[in-house]
């Protein structure tokens, strides 16, 4: 038999019939050369090929709207994505491409979001071009383009990221690229970063207004060949909440945008790991007085000369950073009422534990009035058994108006026996006398209501608990006196998740 006559026997058999024996095949590739036949078998073996294959995830029983995550190895699934002919709305794209010299891969993105209507949410992560100055302009250009395509969809939530597992290659093309730089005349080195073309951001995507959150997480964004278009993006839409967190750009580049951006509907700032200085970050904040929340990551202190005006910030409600930043923060700021929530980053170790009381401590009459949250980053390294921190605090100890716990794994499965062991932690009951809530996320584990309630309902120190943004109301879980227990309905916080995913201290 040859292959049109399998393909008229295909089309024999009734639709109900067919898609049963589409679900039987091992092998999902063909239902992607099936759907290439004909229209009729296109509408029906592509949506399942995109999903076996792990690239579509349909939100309802139309195949019209889904959410869409390509990995770095299953990029060659973009081929059979822009040949779509039933999809129209994405909830979610996830794209990773960590190979740079893969042009393709970004035409054939492209191509996908010209398909598309719109796209509300959009995570891309991408690996650092060579150090070979013309091929970075050419790989740049390209990701700008693909960057238009994205917002030109009345795209809303944009984060531009770097592939996770390429931070040590990054690092080396970075090392190699500054020592290949050093080498070159002062004339030469000026001629190649100043005479750059760039793309801007392109008049359909300009028109769209409709962009309000903005992660800036890959250091392309700032190389002189997509500088222009970061510019573009932050002072012409009505941005609501920006993340930086960039640690390879140097200062002079960040100063460089901090200096032209100005974003009069900012009200979430979040400045991670970068390389920014004291003065210009000031600068920064004394434009955007309508800023709410506050994330800092990088510790700094800075001179007389540098500090905070007194007259900044005076809408900020909620502030979170280590405790050297947070205690220099509150002293410099006028007291205001807005202020009501305090997060203070830091680390599960007894001279952290420490330092952190020793630098609040000299602002203890500003936490009284204020919700105060200690966040405890717990790396995938750390020991079984949180380890006995066997630390006396004082009775004017800053830890005494802690509120909250929080620890933020960063393993995706976390043993049961591990969690236990934080919830556990009766041996803190005195350093922490206001203590009503424990917060444990950044893990993928899942465990049932009953389940949660038994295993940590007992330790009555505890009134709230949080697992993955899920709260358990323990105070009349089994093991008290009188009441029932009963999970609170939705999210509840504030924690991590009204953040961003990626900030961790």
């Amino acid at each position: 038999m040859t292959f049109t006559e399998g393909k008229l026997n295909l089309l024999t058999l009734p639709n109900e019939l067919l898609l049963v024996v589409f679900s039987h095949l091992q092998n999902p590739y063909p239902l992607y050369q099936l759907s290439t036949l004909c229209r009729r078998l296109h509408f029906l073996a592509l949506p399942i090929y995109l999903s076996r294959t792990g690239v579509c995830q349909y939100n309802s029983e139309s195949a019209e709207s889904c959410d869409i995550s390509i990995s770095a190895e299953n990029t060659d699934t973009l081929a059979a994505l822009q040949t779509s002919l039933f999809l129209r709305t994405v909830q979610n794209l996830c794209c990773t491409f960590s190979n740079p010299q893969q042009f393709q891969d970004l035409a054939r993105f492209r191509s996908v979001c010209s398909i598309l209507s719109s796209i509300e949410t959009t995570i891309l992560q991408f690996s650092p071009p060579s150090y070979d100055d013309y091929f970075e302009a050419s790989y740049c250009n390209a990701v700008v383009q693909v960057l238009n395509a994205v917002v030109e969809k009345s795209c809303r939530d944009l984060t531009v990221d770097v592939v996770p597992d390429d931070s040590i290659a990054r690092m080396a093309r970075m090392s190699r690229k500054r020592a290949l730089a050093s080498n070159h005349p002062r004339g030469l080195r000026d001629y190649m970063t100043t005479g750059v073309s760039s793309i801007p951001l392109s008049p359909v995507a300009f028109r769209q207004k409709t962009l309000s959150t903005f992660r800036l997480h890959s250091q392309l964004l700032f190389s002189p060949h997509c500088r222009a278009w970061t510019i573009d993006v932050l002072n012409s839409f009505p941005l609501t909440f920006v993340s930086f967190n960039v640690p390879t750009v140097p200062t002079d580049a960040l100063e460089a945008l901090f200096m032209v951006t100005e974003i009069p509907t900012l009200r979430d700032l979040a400045v991670l790991d970068c390389r920014i200085k004291p003065a210009q970050l000031h600068l920064f904040l004394s434009r955007h007085p309508r800023i709410t929340r506050l994330h800092l990551g990088s510790v700094f202190v800075p001179s007389l000369e540098e500090r905070l005006p007194p007259d900044h910030l005076p809408n900020l409600r909620e502030l979170s950073a280590p405790a050297a930043q947070v205690a220099y923060l509150l002293q410099a700021m006028q007291r205001t009422a807005a202020l009501r929530s305090v997060r203070v980053l830091s680390y599960l170790t007894r001279l952290d534990l420490i330092f952190t009381d020793v630098s609040l401590r000299t602002v203890t009459s500003r936490l009284a009035s204020v919700s105060l949250t200690l966040v405890f980053n717990v790396p995938s390294n750390l020991p079984r058994f949180v380890v006995d921190l066997d630390v006396q605090f004082h009775e004017d100890s800053a830890l005494r108006f802690v509120t909250a716990l929080e620890f933020v794994f960063e393993a995706d499965n976390v043993e049961f026996s591990k969690l236990s062991d934080y919830v556990s932690l009766t041996k803190w009951c005195e350093p922490f006398p206001a203590l009503k809530t424990v917060t444990l996320s950044g893990f993928t584990s899942n465990y049932s209501t009953s389940f949660v309630l038994e295993a940590f309902g007992a330790h009555s120190f505890v009134e709230t608990l949080l697992v993955n943004g899920v709260a358990y109301d323990l105070r009349g879980a089994p093991g008290r006196s009188g009441g029932r227990w009963a999970p609170h309905m939705g999210v509840v916080g504030p924690c991590l998740t009204d953040w961003d995913p990626s900030i961790q201290p």
